[in-house]
């Protein structure tokens, strides 16, 4: 039961209330509810609140949000914050005959453990290549674009932080007017479009990764160690977040006395528009991609395939990189070619009366699928065969229009199939889309299983 006090509680017709994780590093919603409230008095309310669904553990009320459609826009919520708006109310669900503690223990119990959670995340991080030399100790601060991320993250020993915003329009309308000034004569000038400034602000989000202290030898070592962090992390998110992303900045901030270094790096949004947990922003989903990243070198490899693959503009060649990506998968899994290929009920599969091998790049990657337990025979079958088609005709002719001009029967037949199907419903192309989806389904499963497993190795 959650009790609000709040003068003028009654003219808000419904309530919500988040609950959230507490005492833990990254604390996430654990259950929501939007409910009517029973008013009891003048300015006080009660929300029951059915915890029977929460794990053991300890939990706060997050969040309290007062609605009301019939107010106006500008006031229709009202967002009440711990610690903000009203004590933290924290409260534990244990064990029946666990032993009981009280709010204050409780309290005392979460702040403690935020407190090691802190000075964990802000533990100096030694990356001195000499260590006879005492090295500084810097902040490092490392921006980078193109990946959307709303909620703050502590990953190992440092912290996503979300901007809340990106870059913005203004240098390209003040490339265009000193252009038009400097180059013709038409004595044209455009005034900055404030609307479409803050559109491309949206479609550029810029997040910062801070490393709270680096000890190195120089500014440079603090600077490529955290490089590599946020690269490996870029990584992740390309799984996690659709988005390719890339560095826009690293500042280094030497402690104490010293003047802070600037490095600039070159390099639309394109990846996932929705933000927190359940749109991939999960701290335990990425660090667990972050330790798959780090125990294996092939790992790394692939998930830049897939980066790459994100951005790259064209649908033909995207074809071809993410295919990549799955021959190699299967690749690595060392088929013995001469058993036979199964279908996903197990039994053997046939064509033109004889019984098909685990070989080939078609048939290879078929059966990863199948090993995955991704789609059904039919499903998988068509769709590989299709993305193999669309492949080679973008790699040999530069346009998966082209599959009439393969060599072989079988994959031109495929390559038709699968090209007529898409202009029978033009605007949305599912073969790629399933691709996509698949292989970065295959990708998690594997960095996940190699988290879970403590792989220190390379290459498989």
């Amino acid at each position: 039961m959650v009790r609000i006090t709040q003068p003028g509680i009654a003219d808000y017709g419904q309530v919500q209330v988040e609950i959230v994780s507490a005492g833990v590093r990254n604390p996430t919603s654990q259950f929501s509810i939007g409910t009517t409230p029973r008013h009891i008095g003048e300015g006080v309310a009660e929300v029951y609140i059915d915890t029977s669904s929460l794990r053991l553990g300890v939990y706060e009320v997050g969040l309290v949000r007062l609605h009301s459609p019939q107010r106006e826009q500008s006031d229709q919520h009202r967002d009440f914050l711990p610690t903000r708006d009203y004590e933290r109310q924290i409260f534990e669900i244990r064990d029946t005959g666990g032993a009981v503690r009280n709010a204050a223990e409780l309290t005392a119990f979460v702040r403690e453990c935020e407190q090691q959670i802190v000075q964990a995340a802000t533990a100096t991080v030694d990356v001195r290549s000499d260590k006879s030399s005492e090295g500084l100790e810097y902040i490092v601060l490392v921006f980078v674009r193109d990946v959307l991320i709303g909620v703050s993250m502590l990953v190992d020993t440092f912290q996503v932080v979300p901007t809340g915003t990106g870059l913005d329009g203004a240098d390209s309308i003040r490339f265009v007017n000193e252009f038009l000034a400097e180059t013709t004569r038409f004595g044209i000038r455009f005034a900055p479009d404030e609307a479409s400034i803050e559109q491309v602000r949206q479609n550029n989000p810029v997040f910062v990764s801070n490393f709270p202290s680096i000890r190195a030898n120089a500014p440079e070592e603090a600077r490529d160690h955290c490089l590599s962090r946020a690269e490996r992390l870029m990584l992740a998110f390309a799984l996690s977040r659709d988005a390719g992303g890339s560095v826009l900045e690293v500042i280094v901030i030497p402690k104490g006395d010293g003047l802070a270094l600037r490095y600039g790096y070159t390099g639309s949004y394109v990846g996932n528009l929705l933000q927190g947990s359940m749109s991939g922003e999960s701290a335990e989903q990425v660090e667990a991609y972050l330790r798959g990243l780090e125990a294996n070198e092939l790992n790394r490899f692939l998930v830049s395939l897939y980066r790459e693959a994100l951005r790259e503009r064209s649908p033909d060649f995207r074809y071809v990189r993410f295919w990549q990506i799955l021959e190699t998968l299967a690749d690595s899994r060392n088929y013995d070619e001469a058993q036979p290929l199964l279908d996903y009920e197990g039994r053997p599969m046939m064509e033109d009366g004889q019984a098909l091998r685990v070989k080939g790049s078609v048939n290879s990657v078929f059966n990863l699928l199948r090993e995955n337990s991704i789609g059904t025979t039919s499903e998988s079958w068509k769709q590989v065969n299709v993305w193999f088609a669309f492949r080679c005709a973008a790699a040999h002719y530069g346009s998966m229009a082209k599959h009439a001009q393969l060599s072989k029967s079988s994959t031109r037949r495929w390559g038709r199939t699968g090209f007529d199907e898409l202009q029978s419903s033009p605007g949305f192309d599912h073969f790629l889309f399933l691709l996509k989806e698949e292989t970065k389904l295959l990708l998690m499963r594997r960095l996940v299983d190699h988290h879970a497993a403590g792989d220190a190795g390379g290459a498989e």
